[in-house]
């Protein structure tokens, strides 16, 4: 069985990451309160966010203009299919996702798993939720 990880990683370059370094996010998240408050969250870790993206094209364009370490996707994308998303940027662009989800249904769980995901955050989310699974991705991603 050949995993999903193998096949992203045979057509990008290898992004390289020093432990301790702060992880370059983009976010993909329709609602800009989210967003905003995403960031600034970011930004108390000491992470940066390279870009905010509420469609799947602007996410797309994000990561192959900013080279991000990682995506934190909103499962459900206002209306749209944001684990479709992340999907395309982990096979297209070896791009990873931390879902930010407010479902836990059974459905959306096993679709989110498919696509080798960082973690998932539920909705509502807290400082330290969010701290724990970006911890867990920078671990992941040495």
């Amino acid at each position: 069985m050949l995993r999903i990880d193998a096949i992203a990683k045979q057509h990008l370059p290898h992004r390289t990451r020093t432990p301790g370094q702060p992880l370059r996010v983009i976010l993909v998240e329709h609602d800009p309160g989210i967003a905003d408050a995403l960031s600034v969250v970011m930004a108390d870790l000491g992470h940066t966010v390279c870009g905010i993206a509420r469609t799947e094209c602007e996410a797309i364009d994000l990561a192959l203009r900013e080279r991000p370490d990682l995506a934190m996707t909103d499962a459900h994308l206002g209306g749209g299919d944001g684990i479709a998303v992340a999907r395309r940027l982990n096979l297209d662009h070896g791009l990873r996702s931390i879902f930010l989800s407010g479902n836990s249904d059974h459905g959306t769980m096993a679709r989110i798993t498919e696509t080798y995901p960082l973690g998932v955050v539920h909705r509502p989310f807290s400082h330290a939720q969010l701290k724990i699974a970006l911890d867990l991705a920078a671990r992941r991603l040495r």
